[in-house]
């Protein structure tokens, strides 16, 4: 098995622990004040890490396969964060998965393209006019708008989310909690409660994946992150210079996926998009 297949194969078999918790990732990000905050932030976490994997000369070898494996972590984990700040919700569900959407935009070389995405980034309060009486008693004829497929999978996703967590989504739940604090995020919840219907959403929803991501998809992130392990083992000979090269190259590469993230919550779905579908 070449390293490229390694990669990919330790992706598809990995990705629901790729990057952690969400809501571990939103709490630590509502504590900066903006997402360049955020990202100068965890690039600077990366960097430190990258080069502590390059200190001893000869060693690289052993380190390398971990210093990908938190690599792998960072990209998730600085993602969700930028999408907090920007005020959007975090799908990371059994089914739906805005990290597997960024990760689709990175393997494309960070150029955005709809139909690449299962759905479109959710903003927090689109999540929350769902819960409501008001958007519950607009949901039927949102779903049958006339739009783009992504767009209108993604009108169909948001209402299965809204019926998910009055179903008892624990990690949906805990997104909401971590950007809502726990008050707010139970009186959110008790309300949507007594106003959430079901609809008939199974005809525009894709086949759900779970939290994997397609063989195809992970041959292209591994043949993303796979060119630059050569580098990495060659400068990992060098002293001093190794441990700088490996720190720029987890740098470019986080910050690569962070322009990626933000193309992506960047043209989340937001309240004004759902009034003027319905006008």
């Amino acid at each position: 098995m070449g390293l490229e297949d390694t990669i990919a194969e330790a992706i598809v078999m990995g990705m629901d622990e790729l990057a952690g918790n969400p809501q571990r990732a939103v709490a630590a990000a509502v504590d900066c004040q903006s997402a360049r905050q955020w990202i100068k932030q965890e690039t600077t976490k990366l960097a430190l890490v990258g080069g502590a994997e390059m200190v001893v000369p000869g060693l690289h070898a052993f380190t390398i396969p971990s210093g990908v494996s938190y690599l792998l972590h960072k990209m998730g984990y600085i993602s969700w964060g930028i999408g907090a700040l920007k005020g959007a919700y975090i799908i990371e569900t059994e089914a739906y998965s805005d990290l597997r959407n960024i990760l689709a935009l990175w393997a494309n070389e960070g150029d955005f393209n709809a139909s690449l995405l299962e759905h479109l980034a959710i903003s927090l309060d689109s999540l929350e006019w769902t819960l409501s009486a008001a958007g519950q008693a607009a949901i039927p004829a949102l779903l049958n708008t006339p739009t783009d497929t992504t767009t209108l999978r993604t009108f169909h996703i948001l209402q299965r989310l809204a019926e998910n967590l009055v179903a008892g989504d624990e990690r949906g739940y805990a997104v909401l909690e971590a950007m809502r604090g726990a008050e707010a995020a139970a009186a959110i919840l008790a309300s949507a409660k007594e106003q959430v219907e079901h609809h008939n959403t199974e005809v525009m929803l894709t086949r759900p994946l779970g939290r994997k991501i397609s063989r195809r998809l992970a041959y292209k992130l591994a043949s993303r992150i796979g060119t630059r392990i050569p580098a990495r083992m060659i400068v990992g000979f060098l002293p001093v210079a190794g441990a700088f090269a490996n720190a720029f190259l987890n740098v470019q590469t986080i910050r690569s996926m962070a322009e990626s993230a933000e193309k992506y919550y960047d043209r989340r779905l937001r309240l004004e998009h759902l009034q003027q579908a319905l006008s």
